[in-house]
């Protein structure tokens, strides 16, 4: 019996000491300002709108957390089309919804069987809005969290120098043509369907510049239609044309952590500091220029049409002296007994507008021009929170 009340003195004198320990490790953080509160607030700003909490991990330093969403929103901007040529695409679609009228000119009956499916496809030309421009709609897609540190020297904490990182998805923004612009669309992509079947077989045997002139045929006159992106690093012509849903669409893309210095003021807003409210103004490094990637474009060689003296294709585009198509979808394939058409389509996806091409024009160089500039992103922020405890 004295054994066993031994034992149990011993086990409350060890919880008493625990107990101490305990209260004292508790003490002593309070004292430093360790973990002895949590504020948690909301926030509006240039990154967005967002949550996010603070606690302290010393008198002089705060550790926050939080999480930022840019709402979605849309601007518009005008992108200029044209063909491989120069030629306006205006006049082009209007050139195009006028060839059946022509073949009937020279005598050919575009509703005859063998000419009904291009027909079909003139057809398509002749009720759409002719333009030479498609309206994109550019749209943020930022959403990312957000660790921060906050040194505060001076003794009313009212200042502090911030250091940290934000981090989420690589892809921070779109574009995408709008809607009412697929039919133009696609009606670029059946001319461009027309017009790579064109060289070997022309409309059903039909070659317009055979029972015209060379002004009547929008094939070889005006090449294949696009977003024109300037050149490759080789001095090769770059051309977007609408993807096989007809849209024409682009991505933008920056590293996926985003290293942020800045500074900030926080102030108490009642009488009990509650409530408080902080002010952060600094810069998220994008750690490089950012990359703004677009599909389905043709690199070919732009240049005129050069031949060996045995009449062999050496590089350019352009039409021979026996009416031989060499061009930027297909080109002719002479190998000394047999001739045939082949496919010389080089169409490259993810092509970087910032690195991969020179020379831009328009106001997709302008864009791309503006955007180059984007190494770091501005924060500025308001935030409003509440102390739990």
């Amino acid at each position: 019996m004295r054994k066993i009340g031994t034992l149990l003195l011993v086990l409350s004198l060890a919880t008493a000491v625990q107990a101490q320990e305990k209260k004292s490790l508790c003490a002593r953080m309070n004292e430093k300002d360790i973990l002895n509160h949590m504020d948690i607030g909301v926030n509006v700003g240039t990154v967005g709108v967002g949550i996010d909490m603070a606690v302290p991990v010393g008198k002089y330093v705060r550790v926050r957390a939080g999480y930022n969403y840019m709402p979605r929103f849309t601007l518009h901007t005008d992108f200029y089309i044209e063909t491989s040529q120069g030629g306006s695409i205006k006049n082009l679609i209007e050139k195009v919804g006028k060839i059946d009228a022509k073949l009937a000119e020279y005598g050919v009956d575009i509703n005859s069987e063998g000419l009904r499916e291009y027909k079909e496809k003139f057809d398509k030309f002749q009720n759409i809005e002719a333009k030479d421009y498609v309206t994109m709609g550019l749209s943020p897609n930022l959403h990312q969290f957000k660790f921060l540190v906050d040194i505060m020297p001076f003794k009313n904490k009212h200042w502090s120098f911030t250091a940290g990182f934000f981090v989420g998805p690589s892809e921070i923004g779109d574009a995408c043509n709008l809607e009412n612009e697929t039919t133009l669309l696609e009606a670029i992509n059946t001319y461009n369907n027309i017009y790579a079947d064109y060289p070997e077989h022309g409309i059903n045997g039909t070659y317009l510049h055979a029972i015209g002139s060379a002004k009547d045929d929008p094939f070889y006159r005006y090449g294949m239609a696009g977003f024109c992106l300037g050149t490759f690093a080789d001095g090769d012509k770059a051309m977007m044309v609408p993807g096989e849903d007809n849209t024409v669409q682009a991505k933008m893309k920056v590293s996926k952590i985003r290293p942020y210095i800045g500074a900030s003021y926080n102030t108490s807003l009642s009488r009990n500091k509650k409530w408080k409210l902080n002010v952060d103004a600094g810069i998220l490094f994008l750690c490089g220029k950012p990359e703004v990637l677009v599909n389905n474009v043709y690199k070919f060689d732009a240049s005129k049409l050069v031949l060996t003296d045995e009449g062999y294709y050496v590089s350019g585009i352009g039409v021979d002296e026996y009416d031989k198509y060499y061009g930027e979808m297909v080109r002719n394939d002479w190998n000394g007994t047999t001739e045939k058409y082949i496919n010389c389509s080089n169409v490259q996806n993810n092509v970087d507008l910032m690195r991969d091409l020179n020379g831009i024009p328009g106001k997709v160089g302008d864009m791309v021009d503006l955007i180059s500039k984007f190494k770091v992103y501005p924060n500025i922020s308001v935030s409003f929170s509440y102390r739990l405890y």
